[in-house]
């Protein structure tokens, strides 16, 4: 026979029971902390893809947009929308047009002013194009070509969304056809929701903005390699391409990005010309 250990004689204690049951509560209570915790962890990850996503197809989808409106949370996210969307078509030309318009801003002057703008800016360009397309038709014709056998111009007007925020709304409005770009635009909106105007360069970066934006264009240039700096027109002046009217947008990292369109720094192969620009704080 085998004799128990001497452990076995020693009288268990009454507060143990009590002991070994608080000790087991305090063990469930912390793995349903950390599991809280996790789970907590999981849905801050989720609402913020959640909001990414929102936000996406509050820009993206016009249909969404609408819909959002009726619910209040959403709806304050929601700046900017499609207005309306057209198609047109003759023997010709055919349009395809989606005009944008910013709503919810808490400035309805800002917006009125802005919307007129875009809407008239846009027509006057499809404007253009039509009778550009008229011309183009009249030629062909003239030239011996046969009316049936005439390929219609397409006219396209779109809009594409760089930054939107509580703070800045920055989008760029295009216009493009499909035979002669020298009709094809970009419109560039910059606004400044909290003071409820459109930005210039010089309100970004104050009086001295000439100086500012063309050192930086300049300092990018000299990282470009010699074959790059070779499209750029012989003897460009950087600094005489600034002014307030000068085309930029603002980025998601609220950079400021200056566009110069085609032919208007360099050769036609080059196309535009885009420049985030640093200054000594960045």
């Amino acid at each position: 026979m085998i004799d128990k250990p001497e452990c076995s004689h020693i009288e268990i204690p009454a507060e143990l029971d009590a002991v070994v049951r608080a000790a087991i509560s305090e063990g469930r209570g912390l793995r349903r902390k950390k599991k809280i915790i996790c789970i907590l962890k999981r849905a801050g990850a989720a609402a913020a893809v959640f909001l990414v996503c929102i936000i996406s197809l509050l820009n993206l989808s016009p249909a969404f947009a609408k819909a959002a409106y009726r619910v209040p949370m959403l709806g304050e996210l929601c700046r900017m929308v499609t207005f309306s969307e057209y198609h047109f078509e003759d023997e010709i030309k055919y349009i395809d047009a989606k005009i944008p318009q910013i709503e919810n801003t808490g400035k309805s002057d800002l917006e009125k002013r802005v919307n007129l703008e875009i809407r008239k800016a846009i027509n006057e360009c499809i404007a253009e194009n039509e009778e550009a397309a008229k011309e183009y038709y009249k030629a062909f014709v003239k030239t011996g070509g046969k009316p049936e056998d005439f390929i219609p111009i397409g006219i396209t007007v779109d809009y594409t969304i760089k930054c939107i925020d509580e703070r800045y709304v920055s989008f760029v409005v295009l216009q493009y056809e499909t035979a002669f770009s020298a009709y094809n635009h970009e419109l560039y909106y910059n606004i400044d929701l909290k003071d409820g105007k459109m930005l210039t360069l010089k309100d970004w970066y104050g009086n001295d903005y000439r100086q500012i934006v063309a050192g930086s264009i300049e300092n990018t240039i000299e990282g470009w390699s010699a074959e790059q700096k070779e499209m750029l027109w012989e003897g460009l002046s950087v600094i005489d391409l600034i002014s307030e009217n000068t085309d930029f947008y603002i980025n998601q990292e609220n950079q400021i990005v200056v566009v110069f369109s085609r032919y208007e720094a360099a050769y036609g192969a080059a196309g535009a010309l885009e420049f985030i620009i640093q200054t000594a704080d960045e």
